[in-house]
């Protein structure tokens, strides 16, 4: 891990610890503040009812995901799926931080405005850890310099192959041509299956990542 991960990963993480531990701490004040956001999320998607059945329970646990993942972050603990679960749980807090805000004079519109810049900022700090790959590359980078790798070493092989053959007769070069061209069909729906899992894989990551 760089030095850069060491020190942005835990200063990331901390507002996120010790807002759920404050949570946690005064859930009967917390549950006042976010009762209302989650009434209207109920009133959106019925499905989500168990949110408001126990309103205080649903804050209280919100607050340990929120303790749980932002710890996580902080020591590099499957920072990618902590960042995201921290994305859905930040989504959710600022909406409820700005439905919540009380506007009665121009100073409030002032820290409200400021106080959504910082959120937006915080939610983008959290997209980059969540796409953070460490300096690996990513799946669809690795199957397609794979298959450009194996295609080069197959055209290698193949080059020497038939100069070998050749040398044999004609009888052994055409087979070995018949054989190449059967070769060749076979790597490509091998590499055009490859692409297919590539792309389901990567659409299955983007539909986890929209629903949290």
């Amino acid at each position: 891990m760089s030095l850069i991960r060491k020190v942005a990963r835990p200063l990331l993480g901390a507002s996120f610890i010790a807002g759920g531990i404050d949570r946690l701490r005064n859930s009967e004040e917390a549950t006042e503040q976010l009762e209302p956001t989650l009434q209207e999320i109920v009133s959106y998607v019925p499905q989500a009812e168990f949110l408001t059945s126990n309103t205080k329970l649903t804050v209280q646990v919100l607050g340990g995901v929120q303790v749980a993942a932002g710890a996580a972050l902080a020591l590099g603990k499957f920072p990618r799926l902590a960042a995201l679960t921290l994305c859905g749980v930040h989504k959710f807090n600022s909406y409820a931080e700005y439905r919540s805000a009380e506007l009665e004079t121009e100073e409030d519109v002032t820290a409200q405005r400021k106080t959504l810049l910082k959120n937006i900022s915080i939610l983008g700090g959290l997209g980059i850890a969540a796409a953070d790959l460490a300096g690996k590359p990513s799946l669809a980078w690795r199957a397609e310099h794979l298959a450009k790798d194996a295609k080069k070493k197959g055209t290698k092989f193949a080059d020497k192959t038939v100069k070998y053959a050749e040398g044999l007769g004609d009888d052994a070069s055409k087979t070995l041509k018949a054989y190449e061209k059967d070769a060749k069909k076979g790597f490509k729906k091998a590499e055009k299956e490859a692409r297919k899992a590539v792309a389901r894989a990567s659409k299955e990551a983007q539909k986890a990542k929209d629903l949290v």
